[in-house]
């Protein structure tokens, strides 16, 4: 197991997601991602571990620039950038209810 010396940052390992698939994981112009992209990451990356992946996605995801891109209808965009999807009514609720609780504790 990593120490915490050893333990990359969430930088360090979207950068490693951004190197491999620059279509999807885009940190000036975020792009949602398909639903289940983590089992495609899964089948074709071995430099993360399983948290780390996880880790990386969960900040990734969680960034303001992501959750403004989640627009109900939106194109959801699969490891090379296709589309795979829209964003649903209820996922883009989420995403503004996220960033409204962000913007009251400001």
């Amino acid at each position: 197991m990593p120490t915490a010396k050893q333990r990359k940052s969430p930088t360090e390992l979207f950068q490693l997601l951004s190197a491999k698939w620059p279509a999807a994981f885009n940190a000036v112009e975020p792009k949602p991602l398909k639903i289940g992209i983590l089992r495609d990451i899964r089948a074709g990356q071995h430099e993360m571990s399983e948290e780390e992946l996880e880790r990386a996605l969960r900040v990734h995801t969680k960034t303001g620039k992501y959750l403004v891109s989640i627009v109900a209808g939106a194109p959801r965009v699969d490891l090379k950038g296709n589309p795979s999807g829209e964003v649903s009514e209820a996922d883009a609720a989420g995403a503004k209810g996220i960033l409204g609780a962000r913007m009251a504790r400001e």
